[in-house]
This record gives C-alpha cells, structure tokens and sequence, in this order.
C-alpha cells in the first residue's frame, strides 16, 4: 500500500474489511507522514465521541416531561393560549411605556429646563451647525414637519445655520441667530412630541439658570426661543 491508497483508506475505510486495515496499519509504521494522519484521525475520531457522548439526565427532569405527556391536549392548549394572551398583553404595556412615557416632557418647566441646557452647552458651538438657505424647506427635509420662523418675534436676528438635535428622545430643529453680538436659538418641535397642552397664541416667557426663554405655539409646532 502507498501514501495514495491509504490516504483514500483513511477517507473511506471499510471497518469489515480487515486485511485492508492491516495493509494501512502496516504502512503506516513505516511511513511518518501517514502515521502523524492516522493519528490526527484518532484524535479527531475521539474528540467527537467526547463532544457527543450521553449525558445522564436528572430523574427529576424525566418526571417533568412524563407529568406533561400525560396532560390533556386539550388542557394544554388552553394553558398556551393564556401563556400566550399573556405574553401579549406584556409588549402591549412595554410598548405602551417606550412609545409615549420616555419622550414626553412633564411641564412647560420641564420642557425649558431642557431647552435652555442644550442651548447652553451646543448654542454657541457654530460648526455644529449647517448652513441653511431656505429655513422651511431644511424644516420638511430635516424634521419632517413644515414650520415657519415668521413667528420669531421682533428683531435683527440673522440666521447662522441649523441642526437637528434629539431631547428626551424628541426630535427638535436648533436654528442658531444671531443679533449683533449676542446668540439666540430656537427649538422647533411638534405638538404631538411635548406631552402636555398649551393654549394656542399664548407666549410663554421663562427664565432658567439667568436665560429668559420665550415659548409658544402656532398650528401644530412648538417653540421655543432663548433671548
């Protein structure tokens, strides 16, 4: 037998055939290199049964499985659809609390609290910002929502770029002004994401950590001015 012929053994061995195994056997004590490969394949052949040797299982888990053989199919699918009516019942609460709790704001206060913080540590921060040509056309492509800075109060503000920034997981548009020497921003967000009612045409004014801030309400969109 040569290096091919037991090669072709190693792969495809007969186990009944036993002169052919003593051919390979033979030739592989005095060849180096397919006895290190008959070798290998002892190894590999052992490491298998060791990877799928038999378990002994628990008599307890054996009761378990028996116990739920012997419950009625009937009384089984009963205890799956409660199981299940359950389950749902569940996510419908999980969902409830992710969809609405964590993106509201509790208050007008709270909503300015946040408001003025993100002013004050990216307000001032220009390259964050884009440049903008045209604010409401930014507003539908960056909000997904149309609103007008026509409702700005009265001023010589200049707009010098926008971003959209996420607060309490709510989307705002951040427009950054400025008049002369001083920064102005102004939060844009929908009605729907602030969690409490304002009367509409009311303008709220605020002062939180020494910054005044102006809020209100126009159509379906709320603002929210530093300044």
């Amino acid at each position: 037998m040569n290096c091919t012929n037991f090669t072709s053994w190693l792969e495809n061995r007969d186990t009944h055939d036993i002169s052919e195994a003593d051919r390979a056997m033979k030739h592989a004590s005095g060849c180096t290199h397919c006895k290190e490969l008959l070798q290998k394949d002892e190894e590999l052949e052992l490491f298998v049964a060791k990877v799928f040797r038999y378990e002994k299982i628990d008599q307890q888990l054996y009761n378990k499985i028996d116990r739920g053989l012997m419950v009625p199919r009937r009384k089984r699918q009963y205890r799956s659809g409660v199981a299940a009516l359950f389950g749902v019942a569940v996510m419908a609460v999980i969902f409830y609390a992710f969809s609405f709790s964590p993106g509201n704001f509790g208050s007008i206060d709270e909503l300015g609290k946040y408001v003025v913080q993100e002013h004050l540590e990216h307000g001032r921060v220009t390259p964050l910002f884009e440049q903008i040509g045209n604010v409401e056309e930014w507003g539908r492509e960056k909000l997904q929502d149309s609103f007008s800075v026509n409702t700005i109060p009265a001023g010589n503000m200049e707009i010098v770029g926008g971003r959209i920034c996420i607060i309490k997981n709510c989307n705002f548009a951040h427009l950054l002004y400025q008049d002369k020497l001083d920064l102005y921003s102004l939060f844009v967000t929908s009605g729907k994401e602030i969690g409490f009612s304002m009367e509409p045409g009311r303008m709220y004014t605020l002062t939180i950590s020494g910054v005044e801030l102006h809020i209100w309400q126009k159509d379906k969109m709320v603002y929210a001015l530093t300044g």
